[in-house]
């Protein structure tokens, strides 16, 4: 079916450089227009012609999905979906494969670098369709692995404590690098200082943390300072954690105790002794988001806690942990008010 149209006039403009001229050419009679059909064959459609994988370490691999549609009013015959490379693959349906009309199929590409530097393939198709063979080109850069940890805090002021009296703080060990990391071992250097709760064969996947306690308990009076370096193989160079504090005769900052410049506040918590045989004490502290361990499980009966700040207001609870490890309810929670200076 065709339509007609009569009496059309068409009008040319042309500029020179002289003058302007107009120049009408008219055209009186009948033209026919017929409309525009749709294609009667297969029509193959890619989702993507390129895919970017951008930069994946070495030993590690990024997919993504290629759609192949048919388009057209046929069905579609995929006869080939070839790649030929050592560092991208190319999975799914096996072919010669048919789709139907408006139907696809989906085919998983893949970079799995095995050399480090940029990298570049592409996926030849071919089919019964007019617009074949297609072509997807795809690209990635290969990186190398590397291991890297990072601790928070790199460093810790304990202030003044009183001798035989111990505090804590918490220490967050990340993996920040590609590789997974195992801690091999913890050296401490400085008397007085230790650390609980993580031990050597701990292993961090990539962004994988742990947070772990460091505690000081002063023998002699005056000041100290140390290191606590975390080990692994896989690492150059440790990752430590400087520590430093005093220790004092007498409560910090009490009349004639000669002691250091005292740390603006502190909270100092004593208990009674459990009735059962316990090998020691955790103590926990709430700030505002609930209950939480700040110390490790210590023999003392009297615990200082050097670490809280002016203006704000913290809870505490005790549990007793026996010989297999096993831990008490809280106590009755104690409050303390840390006044503004």
């Amino acid at each position: 079916m065709f339509s007609r149209l009569c009496n059309f006039r068409h009008t040319d403009s042309i500029l020179t450089a002289a003058s302007l001229l107009f120049v009408t050419l008219a055209f009186v009679g009948c033209a026919s227009v017929t409309p525009r059909s749709s294609p009667s064959g297969p029509v193959i459609s890619l989702s993507a012609t390129s895919f970017n994988f951008n930069n994946v370490v070495l030993g590690k691999s990024s997919t993504q999905t290629l759609h192949i549609a048919n388009t057209g009013a046929a069905p579609l015959t995929l006869n080939s979906v070839a790649l030929k490379s050592s560092q991208f693959a190319l999975t799914g349906p096996s072919v010669p494969r048919t789709i139907l009309p408006a139907q696809h199929v989906d085919y998983a590409l893949t970079f799995e670098p095995s050399l480090a530097g940029s990298a570049s393939a592409s996926v030849q198709i071919t089919s019964n369709a007019s617009n074949t063979p297609a072509s997807v080109s795809l690209a990635g850069v290969a990186e190398k692995a590397s291991a890297a940890v990072q601790v928070t805090p790199s460093s810790i002021s304990f202030g003044n404590l009183k001798l035989q009296s111990t505090a804590t703080q918490n220490v967050t060990l990340k993996n920040t690098g590609d590789v997974n990391i195992t801690i091999s071992g913890i050296t401490v250097a400085g008397a007085g200082f230790g650390y609980s709760s993580l031990s050597p064969g701990t292993s961090l996947t990539p962004n994988q943390s742990v947070t772990f306690q460091i505690w000081f308990r002063p023998q002699t009076s005056g000041s100290a300072s140390g290191n606590i370096s975390i080990l692994s193989s896989n690492l150059t160079t440790p990752a430590s954690i400087s520590v430093s504090g005093a220790g004092v005769t007498s409560n910090p900052g009490s009349p004639g105790s000669g002691s250091p410049a005292p740390v603006p506040h502190s909270v100092v918590l004593s208990w009674g002794p459990s009735a059962s045989s316990v090998v020691g004490y955790r103590v926990y502290r709430d700030g505002g988001s609930g209950l939480s361990p700040i110390s490790s499980v210590i023999p003392d009966l009297t615990y200082t806690d050097a670490t809280v700040v002016s203006g704000d207001t913290y809870h505490y609870a005790v549990t007793s942990v026996d010989a297999a490890g096993a831990e008490s309810s809280f106590s009755n929670e104690a409050t303390a008010v840390i006044p503004t200076p």
